[in-house]
């Protein structure tokens, strides 16, 4: 029987439009929700604001190879877990981005979102989600918009670590892979896991980070509802949880379109090439490896379908070929993978945003430095990069001792002077090492200075002032101070920053092992807050953000230059042409044995934690390594003084100010040849300078010239 408004009478109009919207509002609870791929809904809805690079909408033409990644995340889509292993700044995070928003709008329910740290999830909301939601009105409109607006409490709208949607009670949480606090008690549906290869192996003995976010996800798999999304760079093969989740996957490879004979390849670097002779990567095109027919960079953007990605897995002992034609291509596409999830590898070759030429630069760039190689590997090519773990043979580059030069007394080559220093508990080791231009280097002296070392002003600290003070002679007859010190104080830090602050060349570094780290950068917080609403929170002051030390990268660095310098000196001998190479080390006749030992004491170990394997830097049994330390706080100390930014005329301009005829008080070069050269400037005699001529090394005189000669040869 139909409702009787009419007996309402001047009711009946209002009754008839509340009973409308009733309807309407019942009907859009029951209806399912629009069945679009995220793909879709971000060339409908995802909107870049005005000032962007890429403003406007969003076109998939852009970023081809992005398309298929983003329906394999759309619910819909039978995939539980998709891995992006990629290159930086590929676009990769942007389709975790426009999933966040397709959540939101069309399909709302928990979600987790994993930064390396807590700070670095809010940094990133900050500078990457935030303008994505004001600039699609879809997001962001304040009373429409999916996503409610920044607010206080989390009852009124989203906050600093929740992103709250407007439909239903469901929202996203904003983790750090260090924080069990942040992934403890939640039950999500998506999780998205960004810079993977950052995580924390163990968060808070609680073990990993991927094994919490699995809990979290637990209740949605066990319905067959859970989406995940691993998104990183790589780092070392054998070490990489991205590489690793990339492994496990079908392994898709992005495959172009050769304009030739019309193929699909899978480009790899060796395929780019340039003129040689001179050297000229920003002329380097591909050659297809199908006809070989040169591909301009330009072209890759109509080269790159849509269709472009194909699993590349081994299945019953088959994979595809690197290159095939058409109708092959398609075949293998169709190929079943089994229970295998979706891993796509995104190179600089294919990136939209990688120059090929700016690609060969870089590698031309990192040759000779093994740190730089790899950080090229890893954050341009988008490879794992794979280390070398032995330690050079200490006995060759005992035999490279050179007989030229003496403590504290310059050979030429040579500008400029660094020091690092390594605390412990009962004494400072040193090393005072001299720079050149490629990163060649001198080692000048090293020594051990013992003495309580906990209380500023005191004990070691007192024979290290005064080494610190000495001055280096440089040939032509001037004498220059360090250049730059770093002390370890990652010890007894007080005391070091006491040592520091007494002079603006000398700095406190703190060594931090990990592959992703700087030589040299600000990172950690030095000190707390004691007192107020911020106790127990790190200092907000720049001047309180510690200098992190990345050891792992620079001991790669270090030994890379070794083995070369073994490889020079032994193509020297076999060919008699002197033999030039980035890093090229030089080591001082007064170099001990022990020295030799120790700055080769360490190589890389496989470690398992939580089931993951790590690679790192220890120890060799029975070695110590004080001394490989203070090499690596070296490095740092020319990273400080950016040498490896000095143009060739600075470079000049450098050596010509140092090496100038020295002026009447100092000598000049014919002087010195009537008398004994300056070892070091002259230094009050006391017990302090006693103590450090005690602890010096002792000279080697191993072959032509007998320790009671030595001053006649001078």
């Amino acid at each position: 029987m139909a409702f009787d408004y009419g007996r309402f009478n001047a009711s009946e109009e209002m009754l008839r439009a509340n009973a409308s919207r009733l309807d309407a509002a019942f009907a859009s609870g029951l209806r399912p929700p629009e069945r679009m791929s995220v793909s879709e809904w971000a060339v409908r809805y995802r909107k870049f604001p005005a000032d962007a690079e890429y403003s406007g909408g969003w076109q998939h033409e852009t970023a081809p190879y992005l398309v298929e990644i983003m329906d394999c995340v759309s619910p819909h889509h039978p995939a539980r877990e998709v891995s992006i292993l990629k290159c930086a700044q590929s676009g990769g995070s942007a389709a975790a981005e426009i999933l966040i928003g397709y959540v939101a709008d069309i399909s709302p329910a928990n979600m987790l979102y994993v930064q390396a740290t807590v700070r670095a999830g809010t940094d990133w909301a900050r500078d990457k989600l935030w303008p994505m939601i004001r600039a699609t009105a879809r997001l962001g409109a304040d009373r429409t918009g999916a996503i409610a607006p920044r607010a206080k409490s989390d009852a009124e709208g989203s906050t600093q670590h929740r992103i709250k949607f407007r439909r239903g009670e469901s929202g996203m949480l904003l983790a750090g892979s260090n924080s069990a606090a942040t992934l403890r008690s939640h039950s999500v549906r998506y999780a998205i896991e960004d810079d993977l290869d950052s995580h924390a192996d163990d968060v808070e003995g609680q073990g990993s980070s991927e094994g919490m976010v699995t809990a979290r996800l637990r209740v949605a798999t066990r319905t067959g509802r859970a989406k995940r999304l691993k998104i990183s760079t790589p780092t070392v093969k054998g070490a990489s949880k991205i590489g690793t989740a990339y492994e496990a996957s079908d392994k898709r490879r992005f495959h172009l379109r050769c304009p030739g004979c019309e193929s699909r390849f899978d480009p790899d670097f060796a395929d780019l090439q340039w003129p040689k002779a001179p050297s000229q990567p920003r002329l380097a095109h591909l050659v297809a490896p199908c006809c070989g027919t040169p591909i301009e960079h330009w072209q890759k953007r109509e080269l790159s379908l849509f269709d472009g990605w194909l699993a590349t897995a081994e299945i019953d002992g088959e994979k595809p070929p690197r290159f095939m034609d058409e109708a092959t291509f398609q075949d293998w596409r169709k190929r079943p993978v089994g229970d295998l999830q979706p891993g796509f590898h995104i190179t600089g070759i294919i990136s939209s945003f990688m120059l090929w030429a700016d690609l060969c630069q870089g590698f031309l760039a990192a040759q000779g430095d093994v740190h730089k190689l790899m950080t090229w590997t890893n954050l341009d090519l988008g490879n794992l990069f794979e280390v070398k773990g032995s330690a050079p043979d200490f006995e060759k580059l005992k035999a490279l001792r050179e007989q030229h030069w003496g403590r504290g007394q310059l050979p030429y080559g040579p500008v400029c002077t660094t020091m690092g220093v390594d605390v412990q508990g009962d004494g400072l080791y040193y090393e005072i090492v001299a720079w050149a231009e490629n990163g060649e280097s001198w080692s000048i002296d090293a020594g051990f200075l013992p003495g309580a070392t906990d209380v500023a002003g005191e004990g070691a600290w007192v024979d290290l002032e005064t080494v610190a003070r000495r001055k280096v002679a440089y040939p032509g007859g001037k004498t220059f101070g360090l250049d730059q010190v770093c002390v370890d104080a990652g010890y007894h830090t007080a005391s070091a920053e006491a040592f520091c602050r007494s002079h603006s060349n000398r700095l406190p570094v703190f060594g931090r092992a990990g592959w992703t780290l700087p030589v040299l950068g600000r990172g950690e917080n030095l000190r707390y807050e004691r007192q107020g609403k911020r106790t127990g929170q790190g200092s907000k002051r720049s001047e309180d953000k510690a200098y992190i030390v990345g050891t792992f990268g620079v001991k790669q660095t270090f030994f890379g230059f070794l083995r070369s310098t073994i490889e020079a000196a032994a193509e020297e001998v076999s060919t008699g042409v002197e033999h030039a190479s980035r890093g090229r080390c030089h080591f001082s006749r007064d170099a001990q044995d022990q020295w030799f030992e120790q700055i080769t004491a360490e190589t890389i170990m496989v470690t398992v934690v939580n089931g993951y394997p790590r690679r790192e830097w220890k120890p060799l049994p029975g070695r110590q390594n004080h001394w490989l330390d203070c090499r690596v706080y070296n490095h740092a100390a020319a990273e400080k003084l950016m040498l490896d930014t000095l143009s060739d005329a600075e470079w000049a301009a450098l050596r010509a100010g140092r090496y100038a005829a020295a002026d009447p008080v100092q000598g000049d070069l014919l002087a010195l040849a009537a008398r004994p050269a300056p070892i070091m400037a002259a230094v009050p005699p006391d017990a302090s300078a006693a103590r450090i001529a005690d602890a010096q090394p002792v000279p080697v005189h191993e072959d032509w010239i007998a320790a009671a000669d030595e001053e006649a040869w001078i």
